[in-house]
């Protein structure tokens, strides 16, 4: 069973607010001197504060917690406020047909929300959130996310790579690479806190595999290239709440990929530059 406890982010709640009262302001400015739209604008502005304000004094008083507990036939999970139970749910496992995790960001580096979303076997779908007035946090959306591949619950790239970490006896709290021969693929696993390690994988695949240029997929955590000239055989990078996986699918060249800790550089940016420069 994991226990979390949210986070009530009272600051970024206090930013809002004066956000919204700035804007306000400049409404208001409009709404004496024109009207239209800018009285419309205003009166949003005010609603908005309001409903910030009303947040704020919300999480000031109440305290969330939630508990997701999985056993061999269900996934549940019960939120709490105050220690009153405010929402459960409960989904039998044989009933999922999918499930996604995503963890999502304002701009760059900042957290926003963390969302799961189960597609049933009848096509209904379940999600686990964080909601508007709360953050879990990306340390416990990690955590989260790992507790459900332990348990065969999310991407199967990424449930694969979880059990290949088990089987090898990986440690993820120490950063380090490792591979892994396949019987038509060859396998390179990074475990790494540096936000940086994606693109760094992702450089190093275009400039070392220049063959390998038909892009099928290209995300913010997945990169999937094949080659025309080669038949069934692809490159795939994917990213998870473990680390990273590369498979090299009957790729013929063996994968020359490195960490950014092993190249020479005193900064990030020089480290990438090195990779493209390769």
């Amino acid at each position: 069973m994991l226990n979390i406890t949210y986070k009530k982010e009272i600051i970024h709640k206090l930013y809002m607010l004066i956000a919204f009262i700035m804007f306000a302001l400049v409404m208001y400015q409009g709404h004496i001197q024109k009207g239209g739209i800018y009285s419309i604008l205003m009166f949003i502005s005010l609603f908005l504060m309001a409903f910030q304000i009303a947040c704020i004094l919300y999480v000031l008083f109440i305290k969330r917690k939630a508990e997701i507990s999985i056993d061999e036939n269900y996934i549940s999970w019960s939120i709490y406020d105050n220690n009153k139970i405010y929402k459960q749910q409960k989904i039998k496992l044989d009933e999922i047909k999918e499930t996604k995790t995503e963890i999502n960001y304002l701009t760059g580096n900042i957290y926003s929300n963390f969302t799961i979303t189960f597609t049933l076997k009848d096509n209904s779908i379940i999600t686990f959130t964080d909601g508007i007035l709360y953050d879990i946090g990306i340390e416990k959306a990690h955590e989260i996310a790992r507790y459900l591949l332990e348990h065969n619950l999310g991407e199967p790239k990424d449930i694969e790579f979880a059990n290949l970490v088990k089987q090898l006896n990986i440690d993820i709290k120490k950063e380090q690479k490792f591979t892994k021969k396949m019987q038509n693929s060859y396998i390179v696993g990074v475990i790494s806190n540096n936000k940086k390690e994606f693109l760094a994988l992702r450089l190093q695949i275009e400039a070392v595999y220049k063959g390998y240029n038909d892009i099928k997929k290209n995300s913010v955590n997945e990169y999937l290239v094949e080659n025309l000239e080669v038949k069934n055989s692809y490159i795939h990078l994917k990213s998870n709440a473990i680390g990273y996986m590369v498979e090299f699918y009957n790729v013929n060249k063996k994968p020359e990929l490195k960490m950014l800790n092993e190249f020479k550089g005193a900064t990030i940016k020089n480290k990438l530059a090195n990779i493209v420069r390769k």
